[in-house]
């Protein structure tokens, strides 16, 4: 093999593993929000097969969309052939939809038996988002989870610092909001080393959930944006966290990825429910702001992969 056969080869190699997911979308089936006309969604890894309201009656309406990936300034979007449906927020006002949407998603790893009595080793945790849905919550996530509604109800305390400009603030509240443009930003000079929060993980009904002590940390790193993806890469996202129990004094630094995929960071060596202390202790720098950005940040009862383990 010739030397330039070689470089050839490792250029295939290389850029193969660049653009593989950890997953792929081979059939989703995703729950949608109650405000679309939406009825129910199903994609797979190039078409996109929904039935609307007005279809209830006939299987034969379902339609088929056509899927592109595209990424804008590293972030992934699905851009499908025709338009959604519009959506109907009243009787009298409808929100006109596009055709893409930026999609995040991870695979819940925690085998389930399912209802052929076999285990199996994951569903898959999506959400996206049009430029329609900027301004409410997001509109589609799959599986349905009894419990997602608890899992995402968190009270933050003790916050150090968040950033305030001049029509937005961005507190620590929006750590449990599943939306983009929302994330809670440190608010001192420099890249926020040191500044941190407090999850009260203590006072949760156990009985509500799968288990007493969540082994995981959930997180969305970075700013995440439908309307300004640049946005990402701009700003800091954190690279390692210190993860203390308050009670236990138990603490560790640990790795996160640069991806805006849901991403789980493992805290299982907190053995017991306590309030846990989160701070930055490294970051993946900007490309022209210090503020350093957590789009989403929840204890979690399950490992997630992310679909991508870094931004394009």
């Amino acid at each position: 093999m010739t030397k330039k056969h070689i470089i050839i080869l490792f250029l295939i190699l290389f850029f193969s593993v660049l653009f593989a997911g950890n997953f792929v979308f081979e059939k989703v089936h995703v729950s949608v929000d109650m405000l679309s006309s939406i009825i129910s969604m199903e994609i797979k890894s190039d078409k996109v097969i929904y039935k609307t309201e007005s279809s209830v009656e006939d299987s034969n309406k379902e339609k088929i969309s056509a899927l592109k990936k595209v990424y804008r300034n590293g972030l992934l979007f699905f851009v499908l052939s025709e338009k959604l449906p519009d959506i109907n927020i009243q009787e009298n006002q409808r929100i006109a939809s596009t055709n893409d949407m930026l999609v995040l998603a991870g695979k819940i790893k925690k085998e389930r038996l399912n209802s052929s009595g076999i285990f199996s080793d994951g569903e898959i945790l999506l959400f996206a988002e049009t430029a329609s849905f900027e301004s409410l919550p997001w509109n589609f996530i799959t599986p349905p989870r009894d419990n997602f509604d608890v899992l995402i109800r968190r009270d933050f305390i003790d916050c150090s610092s968040f950033l305030k400009e001049k029509n937005k603030e961005y507190k620590i509240e929006n750590l449990c909001k599943s939306k983009p443009g929302t994330p809670w930003v440190e608010g001192v000079p420099g890249d926020g080393i040191g500044e941190g929060f407090t999850i009260c993980n203590s006072n949760i009904d156990p009985e509500r959930l799968y288990e007493n002590v969540f082994p995981y940390l959930l997180i969305m790193n970075g700013y995440i944006s439908y309307s300004k993806p640049y946005l990402y890469k701009q700003n800091n996202r954190v690279k390692k966290i210190k993860v203390t129990g308050i009670k236990s004094g138990k603490s560790k630094v640990l790795n996160v990825l640069d991806t805006p995929h849901p991403q789980t960071v493992d805290i299982s060596f907190i053995t017991e429910p306590e309030d846990i202390r989160v701070e930055i202790a490294d970051v993946y720098k900007g490309t022209k702001y210090d503020d350093t950005c957590i789009n989403f940040c929840i204890t979690f009862s399950d490992k997630v992969i992310p679909y991508e383990d870094k931004i394009k």
